[in-house]
């Protein structure tokens, strides 16, 4: 029988530091204290390490809950750790579990100790009590893991070593508030299964479960064989088709290659034949070839004196065909020179009468502009008296011009130094004005506060 003899608590819930419980191995073991100290968190600890896998049995939302989440003081943890560590009185048989290495543990430090999967039987028969160590570890990064006497194992490996022993996260050894009337009002069914799990036979109900799902499995892989083996046969009589054809392919190839040696050998003696004979061809019309060949390189040489002697021509051609061209051109010139003066002789003659005409008009001309200069001189004389009086008046009224200039730039200065001032005056008016709407925005806010005061003092006065 297994007893629990010490509990380490690192991270789990709200043990933030390393918390070590010891129990002793007779009588009973209580956990008192107040409302939240933490009681609870024990027998969640207990439970979470022997595999419990719902949260909402830990009394959480997700599994990451039984972390330490940090306080004002301390900051949060990354990992949440317990150690469950199980004693077995000497004498006593421990379950055997594939891939657990026990240890076994003596008091002489002079003994070696060895590690490495122990039969039950050796285990049976072990004259020194032994220990067994269960670890769970879940990170926040969501990664889990499980080792037993500080080797990694599965969950697997922890239900089976504590199948039979009443321990486990459905088991009865751990009840919490609300259990046994729960227990109580359960179905006969679900009574009986925790009345078996005491009793020791949900062991083998599980092994029986197990291998009957095993015997299923073969089962149905037995069916699949003899499927496999149906569909082989056929695909063996398909391939015994397929060899049969190809066996009387390869006969009617051998066959086939045969015929075809004899063709290509007939063939041979037909080609070989005709080769012969048009080689004698070839060699007849090479001969042909070479007369022929000399009568063109002849026939070339007399073409070769023939287009020399046309080419001789044909630039004699060209040269009087140029001089043709240049004598045409030339009368054509030498025409448009007689054609040209014979207009400018005209056009000499018209202008020598118009010339004539003009001179006795510019006598009469003449006569007429010397009594009109007279005239003018006179009004000259006259003009200049009037313009020296005018420069007078002139230079009088630039004077007074001056003046009037020199007081309007005067009274400018005045107007635009005025605008200035109206500008600024302008823009003052405008920021008290400002300033202003701020004030009475200030004072409206004001006023709703004090509305706002006078009405929750109302409020508060009458409740």
């Amino acid at each position: 029988m297994l007893k629990l003899k010490r509990v380490d608590i690192h991270g789990f819930k709200s043990f933030y530091d390393r918390t070590e419980m010891k129990f002793h191995g007779s009588g009973v073991a209580a956990i008192v204290g107040p409302n939240g100290c933490g009681k609870s968190n024990i027998s969640d600890a207990i439970s979470w390490v022997l595999g419990e896998q719902s949260a909402k049995s830990l009394r959480g939302t997700r599994m990451e809950d039984v972390i330490f989440a940090g306080t004002r003081e301390r900051k949060p943890l990354g990992m949440a750790q317990v150690t469950l560590t199980m004693h077995a009185p000497e004498g006593a048989l421990l379950p055997n579990v594939p891939h657990v290495q026990a240890v076994e543990v003596t008091a002489d430090p002079s003994v070696e100790v060895k590690e490495g999967p122990v039969p039950a039987e050796a285990v049976a028969r072990a004259a020194k009590a032994e220990d067994i160590t269960i670890t769970r570890r879940l990170y926040r990064s969501g990664e889990s893991e499980y080792l037993i006497n500080g080797k990694s194992a599965r969950l697997r490996d922890i239900q089976d070593l504590f199948s039979g022993t009443g321990l486990g996260p459905e088991s009865y050894a751990i009840i919490e508030q609300g259990r046994i009337g729960q227990i109580l009002s359960n179905k006969p069914a679900d009574r009986r299964a925790i009345i078996e799990e005491a009793a020791g036979i949900g062991k083998y109900k599980t092994k029986k479960r197990l291998a009957e799902a095993k015997l299923e499995s073969a089962r149905q892989n037995l069916s699949r064989v003899f499927d496999i083996l149906e569909e082989v046969g056929r695909q063996v009589n398909s391939l015994k088709r397929q060899a049969s054809k190809a066996k009387r392919y390869e006969e009617l190839r051998t066959e086939l290659i045969g015929h075809l040696k004899q063709a290509v050998a007939g063939r041979f003696r037909m080609l070989e034949s005709e080769a012969a004979r048009l080689g004698s061809e070839l060699t007849e019309s090479q001969g042909r070839f070479a007369s022929l060949t000399e009568n063109v390189q002849a026939q070339e040489q007399q073409h070769t004196v023939t287009q020399e002697a046309c080419y001789a021509t044909e630039a004699a051609l060209t040269q009087a065909r140029a001089k043709v061209a240049e004598l045409n051109v030339e009368s054509e010139r030498t025409r448009g020179r007689l054609e040209m003066q014979a207009r400018q002789i005209g056009t000499i003659e018209e202008r020598l009468a118009a010339g004539e005409a003009e001179t006795n008009n510019l006598d009469s001309h003449q006569q007429r502009d010397e009594a009109e200069l007279e005239g003018h001189l006179k009004a000259v004389v006259e003009l200049e008296a009037e313009s020296t009086s005018a420069r007078e008046r002139m230079q009088t009224k630039s004077a007074e011009r001056d003046s009037a200039v020199t007081d309007l730039r005067d009274r400018e200065r005045k107007i635009e130094v005025s605008r200035q001032n109206v500008l600024r005056l302008l823009g003052e008016a405008s920021s008290l004005r400002n300033q202003l709407a701020q004030i009475d925005e200030y004072l409206a806010s004001m006023e709703r506060d004090a509305q706002r005061s006078r009405r929750e003092e109302e409020t508060a006065s009458s409740d």
